[in-house]
């Protein structure tokens, strides 16, 4: 309304100057007057026809390629603007109203080292072109979105300003132009540095192609033709004095439950959990690849399941849960955790993924570990080294036996991250 107001305001004032100066030229007469009444008149008469001019009638939308991604990466936007009548307009400047959400940024890796670390990730983005349309009736233009974070982003408008030579009457519009985009989380690469195998637990057949980590002996039967040289009994060949072959059982892969703390951690820094994401789908990407049957449950003030054993929908879910997922103050991890674990029926391998402890999760830790074969703990810190009471409150879950690594953000900036099992 006030926009509106304003441009009749400044209609009134360039048809009051119009008259001004044809009441001059009349009644003054001669060359000057006249020469000023008609110097102004074009100038006069663009200016109203620009006031009446609608730019709400042209059209913009917006191109995004790639539109889901992995955050880092850098995505290309093409913006085109289109319109009916060409009429004359020296410049216009198109402003990119970006979402809080893309607010931060993320460099990979890179955001890891110490240099980086102090700044939380929060940015300021901002994009206005100056474009120069003149009789133009479709005019584009492009940009880059850089270090994009993790999260689904909707860019949601898109405004446009125009002013006439002399910016007298300026005109802008907000268009409503959305397009979303999806960013994963990064994945880094990962090194076993232990692999834990089962031949008695779990349903589902390894990958794993060493063949010394995937066939167990199971028995002994005569040689037939075609069968490897290499797994010949010669003890059993030379008893029964028939060529004897061992048979072997293929591998089953290890049911696995990986556990990550969705609460804020204790230093509230953003990179600390936005590194537990990470290192949550990394891992769970590893062990699919390597015939792992895992399960992922993330404990907050709510706790979410995902079986992701042989089952792609649940892998989506989970994917679209770290997509968005942000740390909770509200929830007591040690609490809830201890919740799960006394409905959770019998699981041969547990991996923790945490940001911060304390005596009651380590107590219930040691709870949980009468429960499972193996339990493994990633504890993620941004000190390096860890301080002395962290080191002290890890102390009894080594003295255990529990599998405790503790990584730092500067070592999360290399590839591959070596990660221990067991």
């Amino acid at each position: 309304m006030k926009k509106n107001f304003r441009i009749v305001f400044r209609i009134i004032g360039v048809l009051a100057l119009m008259t001004l100066l044809f009441c001059y030229a009349m009644f003054q007469g001669g060359f000057v007057s006249w020469f000023l009444f008609y110097s102004f008149l074009p100038i006069g008469i663009y200016q109203l026809l620009f006031a009446c001019y609608p730019l709400r009638t042209w059209q913009v939308h917006r191109e995004v390629e790639h539109p889901i991604g992995q955050a880092g990466d850098e995505i290309l936007v093409k913006v085109h603007i289109k319109r009916k009548l060409p009429f004359p307009l020296l410049y216009c400047t198109v402003e990119e109203k970006f979402p809080p959400s893309l607010m931060k940024e993320d460099t990979k890796k890179e955001k890891y080292l110490s240099v980086q670390s102090s700044k939380q990730m929060t940015i300021s983005r901002k994009l206005i072109r100056m474009l120069f349309p003149l009789f133009r009736r479709h005019f584009t233009f492009n940009y880059y979105i850089q270090a994009l974070p993790r999260g689904e982003h909707t860019l949601e408008k898109v405004t446009i300003q125009t002013a006439e030579l002399f910016g007298f009457i300026k005109k802008s519009y907000d268009f409503p132009v959305q397009d979303k985009i999806v960013v994963y989380p990064y994945v880094h690469q990962i090194r076993l540095a232990h692999d834990m195998a089962s031949y008695e637990q779990g349903g589902a057949l390894s990958n794993q192609l060493q063949q010394t980590n995937t066939m167990v002996a199971s028995g002994i039967r005569e040689y037939a033709p075609g069968d490897r040289v290499t797994r010949i009994d010669w003890k059993q060949t030379a008893r029964k004095q028939v060529m004897m072959t061992k048979e072997f059982d293929r591998e089953k892969s290890t049911d696995m439950v990986l556990i990550h703390d969705n609460n804020k951690n204790t230093t509230g820094q953003q990179l600390v959990y936005e590194a537990s994401i990470e290192m949550s789908l990394s891992l769970i990407e590893k062990l699919e690849r390597k015939g792992y049957q895992t399960s992922f449950l993330s404990i907050g003030e709510k706790t979410y399941w995902f079986h992701l054993a042989q089952n792609p929908h649940q892998k989506a879910l989970m994917k679209n849960y770290l997509l968005s997922a942000q740390p909770e103050e509200k929830g007591a991890f040690a609490v809830r955790f201890r919740e799960e674990m006394a409905q959770l029926s019998k699981v041969d391998s547990i991996f923790l993924i945490l940001t911060s402890i304390d005596t009651y999760l380590v107590q219930a830790i040691l709870e949980a570990k009468q429960r499972t074969k193996h339990l493994s703990i990633l504890y993620i810190h941004s000190e390096n080294p860890p301080s002395d009471e962290v080191v002290s409150t890890l102390e009894p879950l080594r003295f255990s036996n529990i599998a405790v690594q503790e990584i730092s953000l500067e070592q999360l900036a290399t590839d591959p991250v070596e990660v221990s099992l067991k």
